[in-house]
C-alpha cells in the first residue's frame, strides 16, 4: 500500500510551513505510525515512517528500541528532499500488532550536518473503518461515500486511485463526519484529470489517531478501508 499516498495531507502541511523557514536549519522531526488494513479476511498491521526537515536530507535511517538489529532506510517522498519515508511492503504486513516502542532516527543533510531525533509509538491502534456505501449518484453526478465513525478516530481522509495512480485527495475531514461526496466540479483532483464515465476507480477511506497532544503530522495510528466505484453508473 503506497501512501502518497495516505499522508498527502501531512506532507503538504509541512511543506507549506517550511516555505517560511530557514533552509539551513539542519534539524529533523520523525513520525512513526501503525497502519491497519484488511488482507482477505485478516486484519494486518505494518509501520510507516516519516522524517521532515527544513533543510534537504541526504539520508535517513531509523531503528526500534524493541528490535535494534533491524534498520529502516527511508527515501525521498516523490522527490522532496525535506520529506523522507518508509512504508512496510504489502508482503511484510503481519497479523501481529506492533509493540509499543521508541524509534530512533539518524539523519545526514546535504549541507554536511547530522541530527538524531526520535518518536514514541504506543500500542494504541485504529480498527479498519466500515464503509457503508460507496456509489455514484447520477442525479447529482457525484460519488457518495458513507461510513460508520470510529469512536477513537481524530480525523479522516479519502483518496481515489486510477489503478496505482492517486487522482483525488480530500482535505482532512472532521472525526464527526460520516458522509463525503466527490464531483468533478470540486477540488482535490490532480491537474488536468477528469474521471471517465463507465470506468472503475478505487476509493480509500483513511482514519487517523493522533499522538497525545498531536495533530495531523503527529499521528499514532492510521487505518484504511477500500472499495471500488464506477464513475457515471
Amino acid at each position: 500500500m503506497k501512501q502518497f499516498k495516505i499522508f498527502t495531507l501531512l506532507f503538504l502541511a509541512l511543506i507549506i510551513t517550511s516555505c517560511n523557514k530557514n533552509e539551513d536549519q539542519a534539524t529533523g522531526v520523525g513520525d512513526v505510525l501503525v497502519v491497519t488494513k484488511k488482507s482477505g479476511l485478516n486484519t494486518v498491521y505494518g509501520l510507516s515512517f516519516y522524517a521532515y526537515s527544513f533543510s534537504p536530507f541526504q539520508s535517513v535511517t531509523a531503528v526500534s528500541s524493541t528490535a535494534p538489529g533491524k534498520t529502516y532506510t527511508l527515501k525521498s517522498n516523490s522527490g522532496y528532499k525535506t520529506n523522507f519515508y518508509y512504508e512496510t511492503p504489502d508482503s511484510e504486513f503481519s497479523t501481529t500488532k506492533p509493540a509499543a516502542a521508541t524509534y530512533h532516527f539518524s539523519s545526514a543533510f546535504e549541507n554536511g550536518a547530522t541530527d538524531e531525533f526520535q518518536d514514541e509509538v504506543s500500542d494504541k491502534i485504529l480498527s479498519v473503518p466500515n464503509i457503508e456505501k460507496c456509489e455514484y449518484n447520477p442525479t447529482k453526478q457525484q460519488i457518495e461515500l458513507t461510513w460508520t465513525t470510529l469512536t477513537n478516530a481524530d480525523s479522516y481522509s479519502m483518496n481515489i486511485l486510477d489503478g496505482p495512480t492517486l487522482v483525488f485527495g480530500s482535505t482532512e475531514l472532521a472525526n464527526t463526519l460520516k458522509f463525503y461526496a466527490v464531483s468533478t466540479a470540486g477540488g482535490g483532483w490532480i491537474s488536468n484529470f477528469t474521471p471517465a464515465s463507465g470506468k472503475s476507480y478505487t476509493v480509500k477511506l483513511f482514519a487517523f489517531l493522533y499522538e497525545p497532544g498531536g495533530n495531523s503530522y503527529n499521528v499514532q495510528s492510521t487505518s484504511v478501508a477500500e472499495t471500488t466505484v464506477i464513475w457515471g453508473q
